[in-house]
C-alpha cells in the first residue's frame, strides 16, 4: 500500500510504503504527462486557425467582388408584353433566322421564368439577333 508523504520542500510524493524512498516524476513521464496534451491542444489551435484563414479566402462574398457586372444590352433587349401575345410569338418576332425553340428557350432562360404564361404589360428580356 502506498502513501502520500510530504518532502523536505513541500511537494507531494507517492512512497510505496511508510519509510521507504519517495516515488519521483521523471524526465519521460513529465513529457507524457504534460507533453502530449499540450501537443494534441497546439495542434487543434493550428488546424482551427489554418480553417478559419482558408474559409474566409474561399467564402462566397469574396468571389463576388472579383467579377464586373453584366451589361445586357450587349447581349438582349428589354420588350413589354403586349395583350394576346406568348413566348413564341415574341421570339419569332425577335429573330425569325433562328429555330424559334431555341429563342424561347434563351428567353426563359434570361428572364428566370417558371412557367410559360406571360402577362400584358410584363418586361422580358429578348436576346438580340445574331
Amino acid at each position: 500500500m502506498s502513501a502520500l508523504v510530504i518532502s523536505t520542500i513541500g511537494r507531494p510524493v507517492l512512497a510505496a510504503t511508510p519509510g521507504a524512498a519517495p516515488l519521483r516524476l521523471t524526465r519521460r513521464g513529465r513529457m507524457i504527462l504534460l507533453g502530449i496534451p499540450a501537443l494534441l491542444l497546439s495542434t487543434v489551435l493550428v488546424f482551427s486557425v489554418l480553417a478559419l484563414l482558408l474559409g474566409a479566402l474561399a467564402s462566397p462574398a469574396n468571389a463576388a467582388t472579383k467579377f464586373s457586372p453584366i451589361d445586357m444590352a450587349d447581349y438582349a433587349t428589354t420588350v413589354t408584353v403586349l395583350q394576346g401575345e406568348s413566348l413564341w410569338s415574341i421570339a419569332a418576332a425577335s429573330d425569325s433566322s433562328r429555330d424559334v425553340r431555341e429563342v424561347v428557350g434563351e428567353i426563359v432562360a434570361l428572364n428566370e421564368l417558371t412557367t410559360n404564361v406571360v402577362q400584358a404589360g410584363q418586361q422580358l428580356f429578348v436576346p438580340n439577333p445574331k
